[in-house]
C-alpha cells in the first residue's frame, strides 16, 4: 500500500466483511474452479510440487532420446490440504507461458467405469476445448502448429499467422480454395500425415477442421468419441463414429493415446488424474482408485514421442496411504505410475508465515473488488493472531475454517439491530448488495441456490402445499442412475399438475463450450433413465448457442419433448442467492431457521420468485432465437441409401504416395492469404 494511498474508514470494511465473509465460500473445489480465477494462490505453499512438474517438462523437452520424453508424477495429499491449487497453478503456468497443454482427467465424473477408456477420451476433448494462452482452444493450438509445420515443411520461409488470425480467416480460406477447386482441408491433412505417418488420418483431419468457426464443434464432438450426423461426416469427411459400445471401448485407449502423442510433438502435455478416492467400482469390482491407475500404466506404455517431441507428463493425486499400497505391489506399477522420480511428492500443511499468505491473498481479492483500502493486508487480523495458529500446521481447509469463523467473531459489535425482522432485513439487504457478477456463471452455486428455494417451499408449512404456476411440490430428489448423469443434472422437482405427477430435471448449465453444453442437452433429453417428465434447461441466454454445435439440434429436440430453457437472469438468482446465503450463516445474524421461515418476506420471495415460476410453468413450446448465434448448416435432404454412398466416398484415404506439385504452391498461397 503507497502511502498516499487513503484508508477505507473501520465502518466501511467491517460493514462489508459482516455482509460477505471472503473465508466463508465452500473450500471444496469444484472442476470449474480449476479452470477459473476463483480463489487465489500462495506461491510459497508447496512450490516444491508444482517446481517439480516444471522440472520435469523442462527435461523431457531437451531430452535426446524419444525413450525419455514420457514420464509420471505421483503427487500424495491428505483431504484439504491444497491439492487442486497446486493444480491449477501448473494449469495457470503452462496457459500464461504457452509452453505446454494441460489436460484435467477428474474421475468423480466417470459414472460408469467399465467406459473408463472412453470416458477419458471425452475428458481430452473436454479439456482442449478450454482457452488456452493465445486466446483460441487449445485444439486450436495444435492445429495452427500442425498446419504451420506443414506449409513451412515445403517452404521454410512462409508466413504463418498467429492463432487467432488463422482461425478467424479459415473458413474464408477455405471457400476461397473451393472456388478454384481445391480441396485445402484435403492438402493440409496429405501434407500433415506425410510429416506425422503414424497418426490416424482421421484424427489429422478432424484438428485441422476444428480452426473452422463453422465446423469446429463438431470436429471436436467427433475427437470426443460422439456420434456425427452421417451428412457431417461427409461434410468433414470423417467416419461418423456409429460403433457399438464395445467397439468403442476397444479403440479408446488407443485414440486418446495418439491424440497424446500427437499433443506432445507440438507441445509439453501434462495429464493430471484426480479425484481417485471418488467410490464406485467396475464390473470386476475394481474401485476407481485401481482403474484410473491401471488407466496410467496402459497409458505409460502406449504413448509415444518422437526424438523432437516436447514430452508429455502424467501427474496423479492420491492420499498418502493408497501410494502405500501402489509400493507393495508386485507388478512393477510404482515405476510406471511415478517414473521421474520413484518417491511421490507430499504436499505440505499451512505454517506461520503461508497461513498469513493466505489471509492476505483472500482478503486483497474481496477489498479490491470491493474497492476498500484496509490499514494492513491481513485486517482485521492481527499477526501474532495468524503466526500462533499457523504454529499447529493446519491444512488450508482447515485455515479458511478458521479465518472464517474468527473473522465473524471480529465483525459481530454490539451494533445489531435488537428485533429479529431487523437483523434478517440487514442481512438480507447486506447479502443482496455484495452480489458478485461471478457468481452468474457457477453452476454448483446456482442451482444450490435454486434447490435451495425449492427445499423451503417444502419447509414452510403454510406455502408448501399451495400451487405454483399449477404445480404443487411434492419432493425434491438426487438424479438416479448417478453413473450415467455424470453430475450434469442437478436435481428434479417432483409435484403434481393437473391431477397427475410431474418430475421436472433441472440443470444450470453456464458453460461455454459446445461439448459441455451438449452433455448436459443429452441428459435431459434421457428422460426415461432419469424418470422425467420434461426437462429444464438453466442458462442464461446471452450465453448464446451456436447454430452449427450439436446443441442447437438438441435445444430443439428439447422443445419438441415438452421441455425448456428458462433464461438465468441477475435480477432474479440475486434474491435467492441472498436468502440462501442468510440461512447457511443464520448463527452469525442471531436467528434460527425456524425464525427465518416464520417471516412474511421469506414467504413471500419463495412463491413469487419469477425464476421458481418460470421452471414450474408448462413450457411455451417455442423455440427463443435470442439465444442463438449464427446461421444453421445447410444440410441437404438425402435418402439413406445416398448419404451411405457419400460417406463412402467421402472416407476414401487419399493416397499415400500420390505426387502433387501444385499442393504445396496451394499451400504457400494459402499462409499468405491469410498474413495479407
Amino acid at each position: 500500500m503507497s502511502a498516499s494511498s487513503t484508508v477505507s474508514s473501520d465502518d466501511a470494511i467491517l460493514s462489508a466483511l459482516q455482509a460477505n465473509n471472503p473465508f466463508e465460500r465452500p473450500p471444496v473445489v469444484k472442476e470449474q474452479n480449476i479452470w477459473g480465477e476463483s480463489f487465489p494462490d500462495i506461491l510459497a505453499l508447496n512450490s516444491n510440487a508444482s517446481d517439480s512438474v516444471f522440472s520435469a517438462i523442462k527435461k523431457l523437452r531437451s531430452a535426446d532420446s524419444s525413450l525419455d520424453k514420457v514420464t509420471s508424477i505421483v503427487l500424495t495429499s491428505d483431504r484439504g490440504v491444497g491439492k487442486s491449487h497446486i493444480i491449477r497453478r501448473i494449469r495457470k503456468r503452462l496457459q500464461a507461458t504457452g509452453e505446454g497443454i494441460f489436460i484435467y482427467a477428474s474421475a468423480d465424473k466417470y459414472g460408469d467405469l467399465n467406459l473408463v477408456n472412453a470416458l477419458f477420451r471425452q475428458s481430452i476433448a473436454e479439456s482442449l476445448e478450454q482457452t488456452g494462452g493465445e486466446g483460441v482452444t487449445q485444439w486450436q493450438e495444435i492445429a495452427v502448429l500442425m498446419v504451420a509445420e506443414a506449409v513451412r515443411s515445403g517452404n521454410p520461409s512462409a508466413t504463418v499467422p498467429a492463432a487467432p488470425d488463422m482461425v478467424r480467416k479459415f473458413d474464408m480460406a477455405i471457400k476461397a480454395r473451393k472456388a478454384k477447386g481445391k480441396d485445402l482441408v484435403a492438402d493440409l491433412v496429405k501434407a500433415i500425415r506425410r510429416l506425422k505417418p503414424k497418426t490416424d488420418l482421421y484424427i489429422i483431419r478432424a484438428l485441422v477442421w476444428t480452426l473452422s468457426e463453422e465446423w469446429g464443434a463438431i470436429a471436436v464432438k467427433w475427437l470426443a468419441g460422439e456420434e456425427i450426423e452421417a451428412q457431417d461426416a461427409i461434410e468433414l469427411r470423417l467416419p461418423p463414429n456409429n460403433k457399438t459400445e464395445e467397439e468403442s471401448k476397444a479403440s479408446a485407449l488407443s485414440i486418446s493415446a495418439q491424440l497424446i502423442s500427437l499433443l506432445g510433438e507440438y507441445k509439453s502435455t501434462v495429464i493430471c488424474f484426480d479425484e481417485l478416492d471418488t467410490v464406485a467400482t467396475d464390473a470386476n469390482g475394481f474401485t476407481t482408485e485401481m482403474v484410473i491407475l491401471d488407466l496410467v500404466k496402459r497409458l505409460f506404455g502406449a504413448i509415444e514421442q518422437s526424438d523432437k517431441g516436447k514430452g508429455v507428463v502424467m501427474l496423479t493425486v492420491l492420499l498418502p496411504d493408497r501410494w502405500r499400497t501402489v509400493e507393495q505391489s508386485k507388478d512393477a506399477s510404482a515405476e510406471k505410475i511415478s517414473s521421474y522420480s520413484r518417491k511421490p511428492i507430499s504436499l505440505d500443511y499451512l505454517n506461520s508465515e503461508t497461513a498469513k499468505e493466505l489471509a492476505a491473498a483472500t482478503l486483497h481479492k474481496f477489498y479490491n473488488k470491493k474497492g476498500l483500502t484496509p490499514p494492513t493486508p491481513i485486517y482485521p487480523f492481527e499477526a501474532a493472531e495468524i503466526e500462533a495458529f499457523g504454529k499447529g500446521r493446519p491444512s488450508p481447509r482447515e485455515g479458511l475454517k478458521w479465518f472464517a469463523d474468527k473473522l465473524n467473531e471480529k465483525v459481530a459489535s454490539g451494533t445489531k439491530p435488537a428485533s429479529p425482522t431487523e437483523r434478517f432485513e440487514q442481512a438480507y439487504d447486506n447479502a443482496l448488495s455484495q452480489f458478485d457478477p461471478e457468481d452468474l456463471s457457477d453452476n454448483e452455486q446456482v442451482s444450490a441456490a435454486i434447490r435451495f428455494g425449492f427445499e423451503k417451499i417444502l419447509d414452510i408449512d403454510r406455502i408448501k402445499d399451495e400451487p405454483i404456476e399449477g404445480v404443487t411440490i411434492k419432493s425434491i430428489e438426487e438424479i438416479v442412475p448417478r453413473s450415467k448423469n455424470g453430475g450434469r443434472l442437478n436435481f428434479k422437482v417432483v409435484g403434481e399438475e393437473d391431477g397427475s405427477v410431474v418430475a421436472i430435471g433441472i440443470c444450470v448449465l453456464q458453460d461455454t463450450h459446445g461439448l459441455s453444453v451438449g452433455a448436459g442437452f443429452k441428459r435431459l433429453l434421457d428422460t426415461e433413465t432419469f424418470g422425467l417428465s420434461r426437462g429444464c434447461l438453466v442458462r442464461s441466454r446471452n450465453l448464446k448457442i451456436k447454430r452449427n454445435w450439436a446443441s442447437y439440434e438438441y435445444y430443439q429436440q428439447l422443445v419438441a419433448a415438452g421441455g425448456e430453457w428458462v433464461d438465468l437472469k441477475e435480477e432474479e438468482i440475486r434474491p435467492l442467492l441472498s436468502l440462501h446465503y442468510v440461512y447457511e450463516h443464520h448463527d452469525k445474524f442471531e436467528l434460527t431457521a425456524k425464525r427465518l421461515d416464520s417471516f412474511a418476506f421469506t414467504r413471500d420471495l419463495l412463491q413469487n420468485s419469477p425464476l421458481i415460476k418460470e421452471i414450474l410453468s408448462r413450457p411455451e413450446g417455442a423455440i427463443a432465437e435470442e439465444a442463438l448465434e449464427g446461421e444453421a448448416i445447410s444440410r441437404a435432404e438425402l435418402d439413406s441409401e445416398t448419404v451411405q454412398t457419400d460417406l463412402a466416398q467421402a472416407l476414401a484415404v487419399e493416397d499415400e504416395n500420390e505426387t502433387d506439385d501444385s499442393a504445396q504452391s496451394d499451400l504457400k498461397e494459402f499462409a499468405d492469404s491469410l498474413v495479407s
